[in-house]
């Protein structure tokens, strides 16, 4: 489920400009230190490149309230400072309609995250640089039983993200993991990890980023849904993704403004599985530069609640 947007109008190159912080050079090697380690169900989608996405989806713009195909199967360079009113749609399939046989999991690539390295201008409560971290999901499929699934909540290109905060010494000190509309933040000494690398849980079909595994209950602030429901997090698949920098702000597709789908679906159905109702209530993620902790990585650790571990 998607990060909350930035309020208002958030300017691609108003955001891109904050990407160009100076960090430092070495990049690729800060991130692939701290790079997050996550463990999903089998059956799950896998973090990926957007590169197999894009190649099964139609760039499409809305005309007169019509979809209207633009270009099948842009490349990255396709999307640069494409605004609002345009959109990716996976060719030929709708979570509203289909919400499972149609997605192949052909369309995600090797396991991988997107990083970003940021140097605040002055440091905040002992915070200097904060890694970013990126998982694309080309389908969000959450239901709320792993087994007999009534009530789902889908959509196309799910973006998720873990960062990692570092002190004035280049010491982690914090770490933040989106869950649905906001997300946590835990201390370093008390986060699991693979030496330097923090372990994340991911929710089934959700993508949202647990600190254990089991079963969590989704705060109705974090989730928009009508009634409290539950995460699932399994240990039966663990990886550690490889990680594209993109600390320079400089990959056409971040100034992409407009929706990483076809809009986002609740679907109601039996134990049986078979769906009777669909209701659209809302659009597709947007991408990352277009968020708020894009602008400023800090706001996670200002202002999501703590997860203490208890």
């Amino acid at each position: 489920m998607p990060l909350r947007a930035a309020g208002g109008v958030l300017v691609a190159a108003f955001a891109l400009a904050a990407a160009a912080t100076a960090a430092p050079r070495d990049t690729a090697s800060l991130l692939a230190t701290y790079a997050p380690i996550e463990s999903s169900y089998r059956v799950d989608w896998r973090p990926s490149s957007i590169d197999p996405f894009l190649k099964a989806a139609d760039l499409e713009r809305q005309r007169n309230g019509v979809w209207q195909v633009v270009k099948q199967s842009p490349g990255p360079a396709a999307l640069a400072h494409g605004g609002s009113t345009l959109r990716l749609d996976t060719r030929g399939c709708t979570p509203a309609l289909d919400p499972d046989s149609c997605y192949s999991r052909a369309r995600q690539g090797p396991a991988n995250l997107y990083g970003r390295v940021w140097v605040a201008p002055t440091p905040s409560a002992g915070i200097a640089t904060v890694l970013q971290y990126w998982f694309f999901y080309p389908l969000d499929d959450w239901r709320n039983s792993p087994t007999k699934p009534t009530l789902w909540h889908m959509h196309e290109g799910d973006w998720e993200e873990v960062s990692v905060a570092l002190d004035a010494a280049g010491k982690p000190v914090e770490v933040a993991a989106s869950q649905h509309n906001l997300g946590v933040t835990r201390r370093w000494a008390l986060v699991p990890k693979s030496g330097t690398h923090p372990h994340v849980y991911v929710a089934l079909g959700s993508h949202a980023n647990y600190f254990r595994p089991g079963l969590h209950r989704i705060p109705q602030e974090f989730s928009g849904l009508p009634v409290p429901e539950p995460d699932h997090t399994s240990t039966q698949v663990t990886r550690a993704p490889a990680v594209t920098d993109i600390s320079d702000g400089t990959a056409p597709w971040l100034s992409f403004a407009g929706s990483w789908g076809d809009g986002s679906f609740v679907l109601l159905g039996t134990t049986a599985g078979s769906i009777y109702a669909h209701l659209r209530v809302g659009d597709s993620p947007i991408g990352p530069a277009q968020h708020d902790i894009w602008r400023d990585p800090l706001l996670a650790f200002r202002s999501w609640p703590a997860d203490d571990g208890h």
